[in-house]
């Protein structure tokens, strides 16, 4: 039961974390000694995640539902808004889909090495460096163009080029009008980006936001469409892996506990991260891949089948 419980809660923190989940479910289990999940146990686990992102963005997800089938609850601006959050999200989900379809075994082989998964998972690090990188000297040069912009006599934001004038968008109040804003090539390559996450050790969220970091996007925003990117993701990965149940060696209670618990630590991670990019950045999640990656390279290196 005590394994179930901390493979549930490795599962529901690591699926959201940008830490990888695939990663993590392969290593841990080797480094304390306990039998390698069953495949029927890592679906339900997922599943669990799934119930945790869903009921993060019931709202949405309701919002989404309505707007297709009750859209004067919405009112014709608000549905029109969901309706094309919601063909973003369906077009962000193909690259991900097809390449889960082709490579889902050569993924599962790399993670059933759990050497290898701490290999990626300071490897594909890179990627989350980079994306940090760029954001901070784009931020650098904002912050320049910024001091060139002044309010003309009305309100307006004015910018100045060479003797110029011209006026700016608003800026998006928060993450949910940036989202609801977001161009639909800036979705298409998010959804590109997730397909990379088949790559054990990358993490989906990791790379998702890294994306958006790319193409200007908030941290917070990003890791919004990434969570709801997810939930098509991970509804597909387990409807595929379903005839697995029927293999599970752990039992109905380890099963229920550990469902339970990557729901609940699921939950609290989602909310976690959004909170944590409104104001920070990823790089705690760097340090911490770059060194328990190499931790894990070590000790792994060092234990025996």
């Amino acid at each position: 039961m005590i394994r179930a419980l901390v493979l549930g809660i490795v599962q529901g923190i690591t699926e959201f974390l940008p830490i990888s989940s695939s990663a993590h479910l392969s290593i841990v289990p080797r480094l304390l000694g306990y039998a390698t999940p069953t495949l029927a146990f890592e679906v339900l686990l997922h599943f669990g995640t799934l119930a945790a992102v869903a009921a993060y963005f019931a709202r949405d997800l309701w919002a989404f539902v309505l707007s297709l089938v009750a859209p004067g609850r919405l009112g014709p601006d608000e549905t029109r808004t969901r309706r094309r959050l919601l063909v973003l999200l369906a077009l962000a989900s193909v690259p991900a889909a097809a390449v889960g379809f082709l490579l889902q075994d050569w993924a599962d082989q790399q993670t059933a090495r759990p050497l290898r998964a701490s290999v990626w998972l300071v490897a594909t690090t890179v990627i989350l460096i980079a994306a940090e990188l760029y954001a901070r000297t784009r931020t650098a040069r904002t912050a320049v163009t910024h001091a060139a912009v002044a309010p003309d006599r009305s309100g307006t934001r004015v910018e100045r080029h060479h003797g110029r004038r011209a006026a700016t968008a608003d800026p998006p109040a928060n993450a949910e009008e940036e989202l609801h804003r977001l161009p639909a090539a800036k979705a298409a390559g998010i959804g590109l980006a997730q397909a990379l996450a088949l790559i054990p050790g990358t993490s989906r969220s990791g790379v998702t936001i890294s994306a958006g970091l790319f193409e200007g996007v908030s941290r917070e925003a990003a890791a919004r469409f990434s969570f709801l990117l997810s939930i098509p993701a991970i509804l597909g990965a387990g409807i595929l892996k379903l005839d697995e149940l029927s293999s599970a060696t752990e039992t109905p209670a380890e099963l229920v506990a550990g469902t339970i618990a990557a729901g609940i630590s699921g939950f609290l991670a989602v909310s976690f991260l959004i909170r944590l990019l409104r104001t920070r950045t990823l790089w705690p999640f760097i340090w911490y891949r770059l060194i328990a990656g190499g931790l894990f390279v070590l000790l792994l290196s060092t234990v025996r089948s």
